[in-house]
């Protein structure tokens, strides 16, 4: 379960960095555009979101490493991973969000063509990850 947790937390650490890095792009675009307001909001708030689950699965796995070789996973652990793959999502949404805001920033043609590539980016994405994430439903 260790190995679980460090996995976790390595895949979950890269989305937050790439929002980073394109919150560091938009930054340098003129402040009168809105898009770009917007994807910066947009970007953070997938940063904030992977970057908790990052921290919890890193500290989750620390933890889970004590543990005898074999036993169970105690059940604060365990509860906390259908709130932390909800959270992966959640972030996982702004993040596209931010991609499909990013064409606005050139023309409105463009805004549309990547919030429609978005937003098959986002049915892929779900699709692909609904049978490995715990849901609290």
């Amino acid at each position: 379960m260790t190995e679980y947790y460090r996995h976790f937390a390595f895949v979950r650490s890269v989305p937050a960095e790439f929002a980073f890095t394109l919150y560091g792009a938009l930054l340098a675009l003129p402040r009168e555009k809105r898009a770009a307001s917007w994807g910066a909001f947009l970007t953070v708030s997938a940063t904030v979101c992977v970057f908790v689950v990052t921290l919890s699965t890193t500290f989750s796995a620390a933890r889970a490493s004590r543990l005898p070789q074999g036993s169970e996973l105690p059940v604060e652990l365990a509860a906390h991973l259908s709130p932390l793959s909800m959270l992966f999502l959640i972030g996982v949404l702004f993040l596209l969000a931010s991609f499909g805001l990013g064409g606005s920033i050139r023309s409105r043609r463009l805004g549309t063509a990547t919030t429609a590539v978005a937003i098959l980016r986002l049915i892929a994405v779900f699709l692909a990850l609904a049978p490995f994430l715990h849901s609290p439903f």
